[in-house]
């Protein structure tokens, strides 16, 4: 039994007439009739009457006929679901982001993903860079906004640009540089540095260490610490110093002044990542969506 002859017999059985139903599916009547006859040979149930007066649905016909709806209905339904996760329009899409793009570039992102594709259901986790590649490679994230230093790579994942952010230096208030309205790196060889944990920023954390070296002089790195804002706590108290990409800058934080840095400093670049090989179309819309937003 195949699907062509529920079809055939839904359109006859509400029809109730052979030459109507023949229009109806564009097809002989005689290769119809052979349709209808072949099912009922096949099921060995007499499915409609035939008589004089026209053609009349058994008992067992109607019953059949209510369940022929449903297994078409259901069938239809099973067709457009598959269409519609196929183009990436239903499906689950889980997300990792650093806190530094909750503020601006992620909102907006999601805002018009959401308009273009309401019925993907969207997770999002708050992570910090090495704990999102663990997961986007093991799996349990589809893709993620990490920070990445200028050339950085990462094996396994594909990566794009979706934002890039000069570095300002994070000073005490009441530090005499906070005055000045541009510093060189070099202004700050005589002090003590706060970062962010390395094993949160395994890539930040030495690419500022460089930085600083290029400029003449090897960081004192008092502390580390697992967030920005403990970093920002740090300075607002006077301990020291540290340097973030100026997104940072728009959480204010009292006590804490954010001074440009003069020179052909390079940006700091934030990316999504994913595993290239991912099939889930959802995240592959996602994916061209934010290309066309760079």
């Amino acid at each position: 039994m195949e699907l062509r002859h529920l079809r055939t017999f839904q359109v006859v059985a509400e029809e109730l007439n052979f030459s109507r139903a023949a229009n109806r599916l564009h097809v002989a009547q005689s290769a119809l009739s052979r349709t209808i006859a072949d099912l009922e040979s096949e099921m060995e149930v007499r499915l409609l009457d035939r008589n004089t007066h026209g053609v009349a649905l058994t008992e067992a016909g109607g019953l059949f006929l209510a369940r022929v709806r449903l297994i078409l209905d259901d069938t239809r339904d099973a067709v457009t679901e598959a269409q519609r996760r196929a183009r990436g329009e239903t499906g689950t899409l889980r997300i990792g982001f650093i806190g530094t793009l909750s503020q601006s570039l992620l909102p907006r992102l999601l805002q018009t993903y959401r308009a273009l594709y309401p019925s993907v259901d969207l997770v999002l986790s708050e992570l910090g860079p090495t704990p999102q590649r663990e997961r986007i490679l093991s799996g349990h994230l589809d893709c993620g906004f990490i920070g990445f230093a200028v050339d950085s790579s990462e094996p396994g994942l594909e990566t794009v640009v979706v934002a890039e952010d000069a570095l300002m230096a994070a000073i005490p208030s009441n530090h005499p540089l906070a005055k000045q309205s541009a510093i060189r790196l070099a202004d700050l060889k005589n002090e003590a540095f706060y970062l962010t944990a390395q094993a949160n920023a395994p890539v930040f954390n030495p690419w500022l260490v460089k930085l600083c070296e290029e400029a003449g002089f090897e960081p004192r790195i008092a502390r580390e610490t697992d967030r920005a804002a403990t970093v920002l706590n740090y300075v607002a108290a006077g301990f020291g110093v540290s340097l973030f990409p100026s997104r940072i800058a728009a959480l204010a934080t009292p006590g804490v002044c954010f001074v440009a840095l003069k020179g052909r400093l390079p940006k700091y670049q934030y990316k999504l990542a994913w595993v290239p090989r991912s099939t889930n179309q959802a995240l592959l819309k996602f994916v061209q969506l934010v290309r066309q937003q760079r």
